[in-house]
C-alpha cells in the first residue's frame, strides 16, 4: 500500500523488507517535511440533472502537498482523501508529528520511521522512547511507540506500543493488532491533541513491556519434555488452522513434527523448556517450512513478518503463555496425535 509518487516511506536504519524506504540516521524535521501536507475542506457537492447542488452535512477533505511536494506535478498535488460528515475534524499528519516532538523530544527519543500509505489516507511513526532494546533469556527484542491516524475515516488517531516498526501496511496492521494499551483521540470537532492521558499511556507502555518480558521468562523456566512439545504443537493446529475439521490433518502433523524438532536442534534451543518450543516455532514460521519449502527469499521475509506467518508466531507464543490455553492445547493435542499414530 505504498503509492507512489504520493506515499513516502522514511527510516532510520537499513533495510527495509520492501526496500522502498528512504534512509536516514536521523529523521528531522526538514527529512518528515514532505509528508506533512495540510488538509483542505470543502462542501460535498453533487450533479442532479445538470445542477450542481451541495450535500448537505458532508464535506470533501483533500491532501495538499504544492507546500511541501515540488516533485509532485500541479494535477498530482492535489489528492481527494475522504467525504466526511461536517463535523468530522481532520487531524493532520503535522499535528501528530508535532504531538510526538511536544511529548518526547525533551526525552531524548529517536523517530524510527515515519511513512504515508494508501495514496496519503493512512500516516505513522514509530518512535523509540528508550528502553527499547530488551535482552531476554540470550534473545534480543526492540520494542516501539507508534503513532498513528487516517484520513478516510476508518481510524482514530491512536497512540500505542509494540514490538514492531512501522514501514508498510502490513507493520501498520499487525502492531495495532498486538496492541494491548492503545491511546485514542477522535476526528471530532473536540478533539484535543494535548494528550492529557499520556503519562498513563507511558505508564500502561513500561507495564507492557514489563509483563511481556515476563511472560518469555516464565516460558523460560516451565521445563517440557518431547512429548508435551509434540502434544502442544499439535494442539495448536487442533485449535486453529484444523479447528474446522475437528480433527489433525496430516500437513498439520508434519508441521507439529517439524516445530519439535526445532524445539530440540532448532537455533540455540535445547529441547528443554517452553521456551525453547516457542522458539521452535517462531523458527518454523521466520525460515523454515512455515514460510514455504521452494519459496524464494523475499517471499519467505514477506509471510515471516507480515503474512500468515507473522500472525501464526503471534497466536502460538500468545497460546503457550497462558496457562489454560496451554492445558487445552496439550489435551487436544494429545488425543489428536494418538489418533493419528492409529491412523
Amino acid at each position: 500500500m505504498i503509492v507512489k509518487p504520493w506515499d513516502i516511506v522514511i527510516a532510520n536504519d537499513n533495510p527495509q523488507w520492501h526496500r522502498m524506504a528512504e534512509v536516514h540516521a536521523e529523521i528531522t524535521d526538514e527529512v518528515a517535511k514532505p509528508l506533512m501536507f495540510d488538509i483542505l475542506e470543502e462542501p460535498a457537492f453533487s450533479v442532479i440533472d445538470g445542477t450542481t447542488r451541495e450535500i448537505d452535512g458532508e464535506k470533501v477533505l483533500w491532501a495538499d502537498h504544492r507546500k511541501v511536494r515540488p516533485d509532485l506535478t500541479a494535477e498530482q498535488a492535489i489528492v481527494k482523501l475522504h467525504v466526511p460528515k461536517v463535523g468530522y475534524r481532520a487531524i493532520s499528519n503535522r499535528d501528530v508529528w508535532n504531538t510526538m516532538k511536544k511529548a518526547f523530544t525533551d526525552l531524548g527519543c529517536k523517530v524510527a520511521s515515519v511513512c504515508t500509505l494508501e495514496r496519503g489516507k493512512k500516516f505513522a511513526l514509530s518512535v523509540d522512547i528508550g528502553g527499547s532494546d530488551m535482552v531476554i533469556n540470550k534473545n534480543n527484542y526492540k520494542a516501539f511507540l507508534n503513532m498513528v491516524t487516517s484520513h478516510d475515516g476508518t481510524i482514530a488517531m491512536e497512540a500505542f506500543d509494540a514490538f514492531i516498526k512501522i514501514i508498510c501496511m502490513n507493520t501498520f496492521q499487525w502492531s495495532r493488532d498486538a496492541a494491548k494499551n492503545k491511546f485514542k483521540i477522535y476526528h471530532t470537532k473536540n478533539a484535543d491533541l494535548a494528550m492529557d492521558g499520556l503519562g498513563d499511556l507511558l505508564n500502561a507502555i513500561l507495564k507492557g513491556r514489563v509483563e511481556a518480558k515476563e511472560v518469555l521468562e516464565y516460558l523460560a523456566t516451565h521445563s517440557c519434555d518431547a512429548n508435551d512439545a509434540m502434544a502442544m504443537a499439535a494442539g495448536f493446529f487442533c485449535m486453529t488452522t484444523d479447528a474446522k475439521e475437528n480433527k489433525l490433518s496430516t500437513r498439520s502433523y508434519n508441521a507439529a513434527q517439524e516445530i519439535v524438532r526445532l524445539y530440540a536442534h532448532g537455533i540455540g534451543n535445547e529441547g528443554r523448556s517452553l521456551y525453547d518450543l516457542a522458539n521452535g516455532a517462531t523458527e518454523y514460521w521466520t525460515s523454515g517450512l512455515g514460510v514455504g519449502r521452494n519459496a524464494d527469499t523475499a517471499s519467505q521475509v514477506y509471510r515471516s513478518e507480515m503474512g500468515s506467518a507473522a500472525d501464526r508466531k503471534h497466536e502460538f507464543i500468545t497460546m503457550l503463555a497462558d496457562d489454560k490455553t496451554r492445558d487445552t492445547m496439550q489435551s487436544r493435542g494429545r488425543e489428536a496425535v494418538r489418533q493419528a499414530v492409529l491412523n
